[in-house]
């Protein structure tokens, strides 16, 4: 086991490294560089910028300084912003991208996985129907078209919700905190209530009684909310956090619309092959309750590929997240990405696709490491 975990991540470094050539490889080949776009009619000044920056040095030189900054740790510093780093840039906005990422991730995957298993459970009819419709046709959606639908609906027409920039500068104007401070309590608010939504779920899943596992969980997640907003009342700052959570509703529904839906039908189908299993029948032999073959036969052995591809997901529910965050002038790192692209600054496109092929090769590599542990075949298989 120890020497596949050894090979694969050997695979994966190897990976990475051939990852990042070929996305310098590309960068490198465009017709124009950060040089050229700021300096026109002006060889000999271009020509030294070229040279600053490093740019007028062959692929493979630029390669082999790149690859040592990294293992250093070093994802260089920004063409644009020669005062800051590409990791202060990207620090300096994370906890507004992943407040969304993270938010939308959790969302997205538990409501996916409850609309499967009930089609699942409840095949044909109207409810079937209409809600494979609307699954499917948000997976499939241009996401700037549907955040663009929802900014006109809900924004605009109705005038429910706020729909641009990440807060209201009325409401901020004199505060006593900063927005990514409270960017950043707002993340961690969101993981400790998905964490505890789920130790609820856990610790109620043995009650057979449905009335009161639905009001046990109920009541918790009633609970911590309380906790969570007395918390933000006492530190101040609860205006505030309800004016960043308004802002967020419509760029955290669009990205949930056009994730949920993969999910949701990937469920479906898991559950509806797993219904044909032996174990299911001899379920329904011994006169287990049809909740209990649906929760513990079916639906927890349905969730293993939905977790496979929920991990492989999680990259492009990224990615897809930055798109949504321009329609939204949400301000995060999708708006440094971009600019970064308009502007071809190298080092902070390069550290930020290599920080995503980092987390895409892990999980990768995460996932192989698990089949094997929880397969003796594939470790048998392996061990040849």
């Amino acid at each position: 086991m120890s020497q596949f975990i050894i090979r694969r991540v050997i695979r994966g470094v190897v990976a990475l490294f051939l990852f990042q050539f070929l996305l310098l490889a590309l960068i490198y080949n465009v017709p124009y560089n950060f040089a050229a776009l700021f300096v026109r009619g002006s060889p000999a000044r271009r020509a030294y910028l070229e040279t600053f920056y490093g740019l007028d040095r062959p692929l493979w030189e630029q390669y082999l300084q790149w690859m040592g900054s990294f293992l250093r740790g070093d994802l260089g510093v920004s063409f644009q912003n020669r005062s800051s780093t590409v990791v202060e840039m990207l620090g300096g906005n994370a906890a507004r991208s992943m407040l969304l990422f993270f938010a939308a991730a959790i969302i997205a995957y538990l409501l996916g996985i409850w609309l499967g298993k009930t089609i699942a459970w409840h095949r044909g009819g109207l409810f079937e129907a209409g809600i494979t419709l609307g699954g499917v046709a948000g997976y499939t959606a241009f996401a700037p078209w549907l955040g663009f639908v929802a900014i006109n609906v809900f924004g605009w027409y109705l005038g429910w919700l706020p729909y641009n920039k990440i807060v209201d500068p009325n409401v901020w104007y004199q505060s006593p905190v900063r927005i990514d401070w409270v960017l950043g309590k707002l993340v961690i608010s969101s993981i400790v209530l998905a964490l505890m939504f789920w130790a609820a779920n856990y610790l109620t899943r043995n009650i057979r009684n449905r009335l009161i596992r639905f009001g046990l969980r109920t009541a918790s997640l009633v609970v911590v909310l309380g906790v969570v907003g007395t918390w933000w009342t006492e530190e101040g700052v609860a205006v505030y956090a309800v004016d960043v959570l308004r802002h967020l509703v419509l760029p955290l529904g669009t990205v949930v619309m056009l994730s949920f839906g993969e999910t949701m039908m990937l469920m479906r189908t898991a559950m509806l092959e797993t219904m044909q299993e032996d174990y299911v029948l001899t379920a329904r032999a011994k006169g287990l309750p049809e909740d209990v073959i649906r929760d513990r036969h079916i639906a927890r052995n349905a969730l293993f590929p939905v977790f496979t591809r929920m991990l492989l997901n999680l990259p492009f529910v990224l990615l897809g997240s930055l798109v949504i965050e321009q329609v939204f002038d949400w301000q995060g790192i999708g708006m440094i990405l971009f600019n970064a692209i308009q502007f071809q600054d190298l080092p902070i496109m390069m550290g930020f696709l290599s920080i995503v092929g980092i987390v895409t090769l892990s999980a990768h590599i995460f996932l192989d490491v698990l089949y094997v542990y929880l397969d003796p075949r594939l470790r048998l298989t392996n061990a040849v």
